[in-house]
């Protein structure tokens, strides 16, 4: 049973340190305004060719948005994990009264507020650099957070059980796992200019819904809810797969000694 006591305290264990951690810092705030500053700058330079592009622009602001909710929702996961471990704390942790359920509770909610958080940055940034409003989409954005967010934690939770399994030497994948998922979800265009063979992969990502859904809001001011039911199948099977994935591999790896990931 979940224990709201060792959430709460595992969500304070992680975010106290931001007041003096300028990594976890750069993470949250610097990194998203980056990426704000030299993708909206270059849209802007597009916009001024007519309504057309200006609406492109407007899609490519709030993609940044949405993206940014995927990469905090997943990168939540496996920092936190990485965390324990570069602490040599992940024993301790567990050897305490605290549950595996526990855990993986306190870094959705961990990822929430601080998903909230960072988008909440970006688009003030947008605003206040190119004095666009991301949330012209209205209530749409709610269900397209919330589909993002299950994709990032269901990338997460897949990349945290491989390091897991096989050590810090794996921990790369916990920041190049994501990146996959820009090419192939047509992040910031539309499926159709891919080749063949890369949109039969597409269509089998969750954000791939999203993104096309978002644009033909704002470019055509119609959006199909196919589309996002489609996303939320595809979330829930990723998201329940990568979840287990997680749980049988820590129990693989309490049966090879935990201690080994520590070092």
């Amino acid at each position: 049973m979940l224990s709201w006591n060792r959430i709460y305290a595992l969500i304070l264990r992680h975010t106290i340190p931001l007041r003096r951690d300028l990594d976890l810092l750069s993470d949250v705030i610097y990194w998203p305004i980056v990426d704000v500053l030299a993708w909206g700058f270059a849209s802007q330079w597009l916009s001024d060719s007519g309504d057309e592009i200006t609406s492109t622009l407007l899609s490519i602001l709030v993609a940044l948005v949405v993206w940014n909710i995927i990469w905090r929702s997943q990168s939540e996961v496996g920092r936190n994990l990485m965390d324990e471990l570069w602490n040599n704390n992940l024993i301790n942790m567990f050897s305490s009264p605290l549950s595996l359920a526990d855990w993986i509770a306190s870094v959705i909610v961990q990822s929430i507020f601080k998903m909230i958080f960072g988008a909440g940055i970006v688009s003030l940034a947008i605003l206040f650099l190119y004095a666009v409003n991301v949330f012209t989409i209205g209530w749409w954005m709610l269900p397209f957070a919330l589909l993002a967010s299950m994709t990032g934690w269901a990338t997460g939770f897949a990349a945290a059980s491989i390091v897991l399994r096989w050590g810090q030497k794996m921990q790369t994948v916990i920041w190049a796992l994501p990146g996959l998922l820009i090419p192939f979800s047509a992040v910031y265009y539309p499926v159709e200019i891919l080749p063949t063979i890369m949109q039969w992969m597409t269509w089998a990502i969750p954000t791939t819904y999203v993104f096309e859904s978002m644009r033909s809001l704002l470019i055509n001011g119609t959006i199909d809810t196919n589309f996002l039911w489609i996303s939320l199948g595809l979330n829930i099977f990723y998201l329940s797969t990568g979840v287990l994935l997680f749980i049988h591999m820590f129990k693989k790896s309490k049966d090879l000694n935990l201690g080994r990931l520590q070092n």
